[in-house]
């Protein structure tokens, strides 16, 4: 089996600059979508630098010998350390940080691997079932964790929109990292917030149903987040396993840099 891609970014509705970045890498099967903190000078830096170094770590092969899921946990961490060491550096970028969320198939073990810190997700639709793979690093779903039984209410005193998880904000970050088994068809969708905080799932997941070419599935649910006020930058990458093998099976990726 194989995995196709494609990905879209927009600005939305109510922001002049784009701070999110997105990345494609089929010749590795990595997938990747940062959203930028900190503002114009700082957030667009920091997203575009996770997307950078995780793609440099694969295309230089780092560390070759571990697993596909311990290469791309091990690659974030490494974007973590280069943004935090920019900010550390820069009174221009001090205190810039970014989301990220990265999916690496493995099409031996037929398994999607998804790192990520902060609250861009990864969602698997198989059939007709749409399933969070990620959990949001905010402060309410830690609370919610913390205590299932907080009602509307109470969690209407919290703030919205606190991360408490990002790389580039401290030195070492905490990267969850997940494996799942893939079946032919399974489609996995990728997006910042600026997607799943103005579009519900089972929206997401019936425009991408009702269109099979990928391109025109990102585009459809770009224009419902604008529809639905467009008041963050918005991306959206989605990979698609599919049942057969890639024309270039059985030789080696030609790597580019």
């Amino acid at each position: 089996m194989r995995a196709v891609a494609a990905g879209l970014s927009d600005v939305g509705r109510q922001r002049h600059h784009n701070e999110d970045r997105f990345i494609l890498l089929p010749e590795f099967n990595v997938f990747v979508v940062a959203d930028g903190m900190g503002g114009h000078q700082s957030g667009e830096v920091a997203s575009r630098m996770a997307a950078s170094s995780i793609a440099k770590y694969f295309r230089n092969e780092g560390k070759p010998d571990i697993t596909v899921g311990q290469r791309l946990r091990a690659a974030v961490l490494e974007a973590n350390a280069k943004i935090y060491a920019r900010a550390d550096d820069s009174r221009l970028h001090r205190g810039m940080g970014t989301t990220v969320v990265a999916g690496a198939y493995a099409p031996d073990d037929r398994t999607f691997f998804v790192a990520h810190a902060g609250d861009s997700r990864c969602y698997r639709l198989r059939g007709d079932e749409i399933k969070q793979l990620t959990r949001d690093h905010s402060l309410i779903s830690d609370a919610l964790l913390e205590r299932p039984d907080l009602t509307e209410l109470d969690l209407k005193y919290l703030p919205k929109n606190v991360i408490t998880r990002a790389l580039g904000i401290s030195p070492t970050v905490d990267v969850d990292l997940r494996a799942e088994r893939v079946e032919p068809h399974d489609v996995f969708v990728l997006c910042s917030d600026g997607l799943h905080g103005l579009v519900t799932d089972e929206e997401i997941a019936g425009i991408v149903r009702d269109n099979v070419i990928l391109t025109e599935a990102c585009a459809r649910l770009i224009e419902a987040a604008n529809a639905n006020g467009g008041r963050d930058n918005i991306t959206v990458v989605l990979v698609r396993i599919e049942p057969d093998d890639p024309p270039w099976a059985g030789r080696r990726p030609s790597y580019y840099r």
